[in-house]
């Protein structure tokens, strides 16, 4: 059995994965039909499972989510990818799951925006200043997926404006985050505290939010938010949080990766309609928006209003990442020797 490591992980990069992403949708795929991800409690902790199959492939992701594990100096979550063959069950190969993970997330995100993003590039700018709340792995890697979409073959933007991560200890923001824009892929990088005036600022004269944080609650305010904005909003993984402010919610266009999923467990989607901000048919599902019958479908208007992607990942696009890495692999001479047992 091979074996994938986090480098053939990202070796693959967000822009493929989101390609990968689409191309599933545009084939047929239908992800209301994904099996529903189970937590299972083993006492010191839980076991996540999510089962999946697209095309000829099927897998599972399992990760184990131990609490007491940071008293220990042990990560809190630890996973692998289990990929199969679909007709057999025949394991293949396995993958890392945290990488996974961290390269999925970006991309399901990139995915969906893309219309929201060559728009703004048609008839804002080619160089959109970007904010993000966060500055983790999700957040970094979000910044890191929007600079991947600049230049021949993106959405159209040049390169990214400004990036300001606005987050609540500023001081503590990683060199690799601050590093995003090396090379030219991003103008000024910098920080501010999250909900100070200058994160106002910076929101204000945002083209691109990104939502990648643990808050419970809204990250900024809706008068913020300019009419062309996109936000990207990944960390409202459960009903009782949000990232997103409901009035946002409600003069945006959502989209979702599945409506029942996120009726059921994205907070920036429960609790806008639970304010009677959003109703429970608004929601746009990724299906519908890149799906075979939308493929032919190019996004040409100037936006009037903001577009808010809001995700909580879903077992089908590990399943559809984690093939692609390994076809990467496959096709890599160096990395099809490395990843042999």
């Amino acid at each position: 059995m091979k074996n994938y490591t986090a480098e053939h992980v990202f070796a693959l990069g967000y822009r493929a994965a989101a390609d990968a992403l689409t191309a599933a949708l545009a084939s047929g795929f239908d992800p209301a039909g994904d099996p529903e991800r189970t937590f299972t409690s083993v006492g010191t902790g839980e076991f996540l499972t999510m089962p999946s199959r697209v095309g000829d492939d099927a897998g599972i992701k399992i990760l184990t989510l131990a609490p007491h594990n940071p008293d220990k100096s042990l990560p809190f979550i630890q996973g692998t990818y289990l990929l199969c063959d679909a007709q057999t069950l025949t394991p293949r190969s396995l993958v890392d799951g945290i990488a996974l993970t961290a390269l999925r997330t970006p991309a399901v995100a990139i995915a969906a925006a893309r219309p929201a993003l060559r728009a703004i590039a048609a008839h804002v700018t080619l160089r959109p200043n970007v904010v993000a709340f966060g500055a983790g792995v999700q957040g970094e890697g979000l910044v890191r997926a929007l600079a991947d979409e600049c230049g021949s073959g993106g959405v159209g933007f040049d390169a990214l404006g400004s990036v300001t991560y606005a987050v609540r200890s500023p001081e503590n923001v990683s060199e690799s985050a601050l590093a995003v824009g090396a090379g030219g892929s991003a103008g000024d990088v910098g920080t501010v505290k999250a909900g100070s005036d200058a994160c106002r600022a910076a929101v204000e004269a945002a083209d691109v939010i990104v939502c990648a944080s643990a808050a419970k609650e809204a990250v900024f305010d809706d008068a913020w938010v300019q009419p062309h904005a996109a936000v990207l909003a990944v960390g409202a993984h459960t009903p009782q949080t949000r990232e997103v402010p409901a009035e946002t919610m409600g003069r945006a266009r959502v989209i979702v990766e599945d409506q029942a999923v996120a009726l059921r467990e994205n907070g920036d989607v429960v609790r806008a309609i639970a304010d009677g901000s959003l109703t429970e048919g608004a929601p746009i599902s990724m299906k519908s928006l890149l799906g075979d019958e939308a493929a032919a479908k190019v996004e040409t208007n100037a936006p009037s209003a903001p577009t808010v992607v809001t995700t909580v990942g879903m077992s089908w696009q590990d399943l559809v990442v984690a093939a692609a890495v390994a076809r990467h692999a496959e096709g890599n001479a160096g990395f099809r020797k490395s990843c042999e047992d």
